[in-house]
């Protein structure tokens, strides 16, 4: 009975120590960075402007994300992000944990689980062991579509328990808030299937098989019809624009690089040590060399077409498996009496948490140093009862989320389907030549082209770039908001 009870403690110990790493970070403000697609679930709020964006009315990828958005921010406020974004760090810190505790029984040992809390505080926050290659992570500060990713997490967990049904449910929800990992779901269900027939688990492999069709059918026919089923010449062409946009992601040649090669050898060092798990092994390498294989014809092919379903992402979830199954196996394998040191490691456990706390929330806040910025959208906010639409310089994409206004383009957000991400580019064209324009007469001239594709009200431009007496519609150190018909009515 006090065995049990102590069971029961632990269980709630690993929680708890989940949501202290939470407290490490410090969670982006709701609408930074790529939570700009949030604008599909918030455009139809009383309180913004949002349903006149151009952005806002194209073909998104992400209805679960937007539906699930909408209904919880209708339901609170746009604050429960923190909340979501906070459990779902947990919820990655708690799978993790279980998946390496699974592989080595012997972090049940209280003092060696909490070393293992604390060094992940550690690896996390480091972030070279926990990030996969091409600048990409499964989560962090900032709340957006990927980071419901960890769910794969939590579907490898139960696939060691031997729950291939809820692995597949875990594997394919992930899927169906991003469905960039549609493909990484297909490598792992690979490795499910193909360790059913190994060990000859037919009716598994076939009940897997029915289930993942069932439920990844809906998401790959969503995105196919929406997305797919468009003119090959545009889609060649909107290809090309989405590669060139983003070579730090797709270009293989662009980011391979020596800490690529770690990668591979901290995940192949982690293949050997699991390797007498079988099961596990084979789903892992399968996972693996899945991604592998696909990157390296990528590599030589150089087609843009693979490239762009990122076959490399695998990456965001085989670096913190395989750097823990490292530190586990390691943890484990301590030849020290724990009891002894027990003192050191809730002192490592304290320390870490303090000082990654106190870089994260104070250090290095980067929460404070963004709403610096946020000045100017309260000034524009003033001023939203006469605002319609705004030309904005296209490196400010914070100003769309944050004012509520719709704005004519910028480069963060991009549209997704190969025809629109062509408008996006034109758009994108026309702003930049207005605002690197050495004239007035060059200035006009592509006002002109702009106005043409959709009338903006306003300009946001910096004081020294302005070639037209004009009033300044806001008082900010760097940029003037001026009427565009006020100040270039005469020159139409």
């Amino acid at each position: 009975m006090v065995k049990k009870t102590y069971f029961k403690n632990d269980k709630v110990f690993y929680v708890l120590l989940s949501l202290l790493f939470v407290l490490t970070v410090q969670i982006f403000d709701v609408y930074k960075g790529n939570a700009a697609h949030l604008i599909h679930s918030i455009k139809h709020f009383d309180d913004n402007k949002l349903q006149n964006d151009w952005i806002a009315n194209q073909e998104h990828h992400l209805p679960l994300f937007t539906y699930f958005n909408y209904i919880v921010i209708k339901l609170f406020s746009s604050k429960v992000v923190y909340i979501v974004h906070s459990l779902l760090l947990g919820i990655c810190t708690l799978s993790l944990f279980l998946i390496s505790k699974n592989l080595f029984p012997k972090l049940s040992n209280r003092n060696l689980y909490i070393l293992w809390f604390a060094t992940y505080i550690v690896l996390f926050h480091e972030n070279s062991f926990f990030t996969g290659v091409a600048g990409q992570k499964v989560i962090d500060a900032g709340y957006q579509p990927a980071s419901f990713g960890i769910f794969i997490f939590l579907g490898i967990y139960f696939f060691l328990k031997n729950q291939n049904l809820l692995t597949v449910f875990f594997i394919c929800l992930a899927a169906s808030f991003h469905p960039t990992y549609v493909l990484h779901s297909g490598f792992l269900v690979a490795g499910i299937l193909i360790s059913n027939l190994i060990f000859k688990n037919y009716k598994d492999f076939l009940k897997v098989l029915f289930f993942y069709i069932c439920l990844i059918l809906p998401i790959t026919t969503f995105v196919m019809i929406n997305f797919m089923m468009i003119d090959k010449e545009l889609a060649i062409i909107g290809q090309k624009i989405m590669f060139n946009r983003i070579p730090h992601h797709a270009d293989i040649h662009y980011w391979f690089s020596y800490k690529d090669i770690i990668f591979l050898l901290i995940y192949f060092t982690s293949l050997y040590i699991i390797r007498k798990n079988q099961r596990f092994f084979i789903l892992f390498f399968i996972f693996g060399f899945s991604s592998i294989l696909l990157s390296s014809a990528q590599f030589f092919l150089n087609s843009e077409s693979l490239a762009l379903t990122f076959p490399w992402r695998s990456s965001v979830f085989i670096a913190p498996i395989s750097s823990l199954i490292i530190i586990s196996y390691l943890i484990v394998r301590l030849r020290m009496d724990m009891t002894k040191v027990s003192v050191f490691i809730y002192g490592f456990l304290i320390i870490s948490t303090i000082f990654f706390g106190l870089k994260s929330h104070v250090v290095k806040n980067l929460n404070s140093d963004f709403r610096e910025k946020l000045q100017l959208t309260k000034d524009l906010k003033k001023m939203s009862g006469s605002i319609e639409r705004i030309l904005i310089p296209v490196n400010l994409d914070y100003v769309r989320m944050y004012s509520g206004l719709p704005i004519f383009v910028d480069w963060k957000h991009p549209a997704f389907r190969y025809d629109q991400i062509i408008d996006w580019k034109n758009r994108m064209d026309l702003a930049s030549i207005f605002y690197n324009s050495k004239s007035l007469d060059e200035q006009i001239d592509s006002l002109k082209k702009i106005q043409k594709i959709e009338n903006n009200s306003h300009i946001i431009i910096k004081k020294n770039n302005l070639f037209v007496d004009c009033e300044d519609l806001i008082d900010h150190d760097i940029f003037m908001l001026i009427n565009i018909n006020n100040c270039y009515g005469n020159y139409f």
